[in-house]
């Protein structure tokens, strides 16, 4: 018998997976896919923390600001002294998993967990690996295995409370400006959320999400300002941004995308997902050595986690229900704040992606009169 069974290949599972195979552990890992980090459907916006979990030669660019647009055409720019990266998703998925796989896991591409189930002794996976049947045994499981994961389904009962759907071309045509991200918001481009262009050397990331409903008829809106935009790839899918109650059973442990534990207010899971990973590994091992696989046990886990990143996720998700709402009209009396010479100075040096609370909070702090537009925002005609 496995002592751990890891379903799925993305970053969170890999990173996973590696810490504890580094440890002895027998490991087998699974990848619906036939390769590693395929299909890309994800932005590769990185702070460098991530970095330091991972020694990657993904990047493909660095950038270190963003303009941020308003529904009026107005825009800010912001400007950070410290870089975000831009990854070559695919490739830095790869990465990750050459980790694991050199500490000795088992990786099996093309291998579709079909049904999961769960007993006193250990827990058992049914596959398909490149067309065959087949069973396999673990003392635990990690469920990494993303937005519509069936170690969630089969073991937890539950779904992600709230959740984006995106869609995102990659594009031949390489932006002018490499240095900043192009972010927009407002009812043309978004239900809920906002559109983006990421700078990626050669070529460009264009897309947009929206809450409660498909992406594909804003990204058209959006689209337009890309007039010669020429696609060499369409992505999309549901992005959880919200967490389960909770992301622990006995035996089992989901991380990233699959607990829902990623940043509601970006849609970015590479740095929430590694860091859960870690953290998976980490009361798997002492688990494991005590042969105490109890849910009880297991709770740990999510303590560990919560303890680096819970209060900013949770905040975070109410500060995104309230941005959900934003009309176009307080958008626009937000930007006549906000565009201030010294609340932009306040954003440039609080602004942290992994972290965006802190901007909020400080800006809240100096103009109480945001919490208005936040709260109760209004139509051009509202009676105020």
């Amino acid at each position: 018998m496995q002592d751990v069974i890891v379903v799925g290949a993305g970053p969170a599972g890999s990173y996973a997976s590696y810490m504890l195979a580094k440890k002895g552990f027998i490991v087998t890992q699974l990848e619906e896919h036939r390769e590693v980090g395929k299909p890309v459907e994800c932005t590769g916006l990185v702070s460098k923390r991530v970095l330091s979990f991972v020694n990657t030669k993904s990047i493909i660019n660095r950038v270190h600001g963003a303009h941020v647009y308003f529904p009026n055409e107005g825009m800010i720019s912001i400007s950070k002294a410290e870089e975000t990266i831009v990854l070559e998703r695919d490739e830095f998925d790869k990465d990750v998993s050459g980790l694991a796989t050199g500490a000795g896991v088992n990786l099996l591409v093309n291998a579709k967990a079909l049904k999961i189930t769960r007993n006193s002794d250990g827990v058992n996976v049914t596959l398909r690996h490149d067309g065959n049947v087949e069973e396999i045994s673990a003392r635990a499981i990690i469920g990494a295995d993303g937005a519509n994961s069936i170690v969630r389904k089969d073991l937890f009962g539950k779904r992600i409370g709230r959740v984006a759907s995106a869609y995102q071309v990659e594009s031949a045509e390489a932006m002018e400006d490499q240095d900043n991200v192009n972010v927009y918001l407002g009812s043309k481009i978004t239900k809920g959320y906002f559109g983006w262009a990421t700078p990626a050397g050669d070529t460009s990331r264009i897309g947009t999400a929206s809450i409660g409903g498909t992406s594909k008829s804003y990204f058209q809106e959006l689209n337009r300002r890309f007039r010669n935009n020429k696609i060499l790839s369409i992505t999309g899918g549901p992005i959880p941004i919200s967490t389960l109650k909770k992301t622990y059973g006995n035996r089992t442990i989901l991380v990233g995308d699959a607990a829902g534990i990623v940043k509601p207010l970006s849609g970015g899971g590479i740095y929430t997902g590694i860091l859960s990973g870690s953290k998976a590994a980490r009361t798997l091992e002492i688990a494991l050595e005590n042969d105490n696989l109890s849910e009880s046990f297991l709770s740990q886990y999510e303590k560990m986690w919560k303890s680096e990143i819970g209060r900013e996720l949770k905040v975070d998700l109410i500060i995104q229900k309230l941005f959900s709402k934003i009309t176009d009209y307080s958008f626009n009396k937000l930007y006549e704040v906000i565009s201030k010479e010294e609340n932009m100075r306040v954003i440039n040096r609080v602004g942290d992606i992994d972290f965006p609370s802190r901007v909020v909070a400080s800006l809240l702090l100096r103009n109480p009169t945001i919490a208005s537009h936040i709260l109760f925002p209004r139509n051009k005609n509202s009676v105020t």
